[in-house]
């Protein structure tokens, strides 16, 4: 719903109508046939809504979109509606098994496994390396562990694409472009992570921004109206929202990449290579535990995407058990 407002008000204010360069549900050859013309004309609208990186649409020439061969969420080879079926139970069940080992971790003040109830995953009771080790390795599985259930979805929804609205594969490139690669925050959220809001959030945030506040304002607007977005998120789902670590995290993307802009600027230099990566992946596990944090304590790492009968790890985990009950514990 958040999305279709923020969509509704670029469509307000564009200032040229949006076209259909690509991909068209209209026939090649004019039709007569007024049913034909009006289920293509539905297509294309429905297309419109909810083509978010504005792929075969005029208004998506300036969102990046990943080369087929560079992103974890769709194989080079994806050409059908069974490879990306098959994408998305593999990407799936990487992301189960991930989704449990987060699952097996305590959340303060709880000694056992996460639970439905939430908890911190800031543990005071462990020593301060080891309490900063944990957050740290929480926060970095809970964003694999984002971007694999995006694939997952994304690949499935590609699927369902293909075959019942008569969509491309060249229509669903990747989503993703090795994000961990990123070694600046430009380079992480300009190219590598997804652009599904891009748009969205240029025309909500940075324009308005950077009228008033200049470049820098911008950008910190665009990640600004992001945070607002994702708070929502987690209000609709009835769990409140939290503007101090939520909205928080998105706009310290927004003065990171502004501070790059700065030491461009001052140096001429851009932030790149192996100490661009090391910045990149300090600034965005420091702040995201804000984030994770604020989802763990609302319960949401108890969250799934499929059944407890029908989850692999799960599966796997009864296979152990039944294992060790016949062999009994191994010999350590």
């Amino acid at each position: 719903m958040s999305f279709l407002m923020l969509r509704a008000t670029d469509f307000a204010t564009s200032a040229q109508p949006f076209q259909r360069t690509q991909f068209s549900a209209l026939p090649t050859t004019p039709s007569d046939d007024f049913s034909t013309q009006l289920m293509a004309a539905l297509l294309n609208a429905f297309d419109l809504c909810f083509n978010a990186r504005g792929i075969g649409w005029s208004w998506g020439k300036g969102i990046y979109t990943p080369p087929r061969d560079a992103g974890v969420s769709v194989p080079e080879t994806s050409k059908s509606a069974l490879d990306f079926l098959l994408a998305y139970l593999k990407v799936q069940l990487f992301f189960d098994f991930l989704l449990f080992g987060q699952q097996t971790w305590t959340l303060s003040p709880s000694t056992h496994p996460t639970h439905p109830a939430g908890g911190s995953i800031w543990d005071p009771t462990l020593p301060l390396p080891l309490r900063l080790g944990k957050v740290a390795a929480m926060s970095i599985m809970c964003g694999i562990g984002l971007c694999s259930s995006f694939a997952a979805t994304y690949n499935m929804v590609a699927c369902i694409a293909l075959t019942v609205f008569r969509q491309t594969a060249a229509q669903w490139p990747p989503l993703f472009q090795e994000p961990w690669r990123a070694t600046s925050l430009a380079d992480f959220w300009g190219l590598r992570w997804h652009q599904v809001f891009k748009r969205a959030f240029i025309v909500c945030g940075a324009k308005p921004a950077a009228r008033v506040f200049g470049r820098a304002g911008g950008v910190i607007g665009a990640f600004f109206v992001s945070g607002l977005m994702h708070d929502a998120g987690v209000w609709g789902a009835g769990m409140g929202t939290d503007p101090a670590a939520i909205t928080l995290f998105f706009v310290m993307m927004g003065v990171g990449c502004a501070l790059e802009g700065v030491w461009k600027e001052k140096t001429g230099l851009k932030v790149r290579g192996v100490v661009g990566w090391v910045w990149t992946m300090t600034w965005l596990i420091v702040w995201g535990s804000l984030i994770v944090d604020a989802w763990a304590r609302r319960g949401l790492i108890i969250s799934k995407m499929s059944p407890d009968s029908q989850r692999p790890a799960l599966y796997w985990v009864k296979v152990v058990q039944r294992w060790v009950e016949l062999h009994g514990q191994p010999d350590v």
